[in-house]
């Protein structure tokens, strides 16, 4: 008897020894590891078995089930499947967000018109950032990282614009 308490007291112990937090990921991966660290924008963590810290963008993980038992949601996946969705598409300006999702290339796009009292550089900076969106869903990205906008309003005797570009991700 004594003997079968001594073994289940040492498989619990090892079980609990090894239990891990596994991240679940939007692509359906799922990392086994343990979070060291939780920021707003992304997570560090160690993979199980390893000893170097590796950082994911929270975009990219869907819930995180602790080794406590606690199950975190981190952020819903975006559902892009067609043009159509693009107002779904979520534009982020700092990089650490995106870290862990899957580049689908980089784009660039511009709007100008003409002079009026209510078109304003940030008229343009609106329809620029729309044509992104637009052509992120048409790639079937659901991010787009914005790291470059530039914008001019128009006058009487000036065209006003705006041109952006950034980079398109998905899981």
């Amino acid at each position: 008897m004594k003997k079968y308490l001594l073994v289940a007291c040492a498989l619990l112990f090892a079980t609990y020894g090894n239990a891990q937090d596994v991240l679940m990921l939007h692509n359906g991966d799922s990392v086994k590891g343990k979070v060291i660290e939780r920021r707003d924008k992304y997570i560090t963590f160690i993979y199980q078995g390893e000893e170097s810290i590796n950082t994911i963008g929270v975009n990219a993980i869907h819930k995180i089930h602790n080794q406590s038992g606690r199950t975190e949601l981190l952020t819903e996946r975006i559902a892009v499947t067609s043009p159509q969705d693009w107002k779904n598409v979520r534009v982020v300006y700092d990089k650490e967000e995106v870290i862990g999702l899957r580049s689908l290339g980089q784009v660039e796009k511009h709007s100008s018109g003409t002079w009026s009292l209510s078109v304003t550089a940030g008229h343009f900076l609106e329809k620029t950032l729309k044509k992104l969106r637009q052509e992120a869903a048409r790639r079937g990205g659901c991010i787009v990282l914005v790291f470059n906008s530039q914008s001019q309003s128009g006058s009487l005797y000036q065209r006003g614009h705006a041109s952006m570009t950034g980079e398109i991700y998905t899981y």
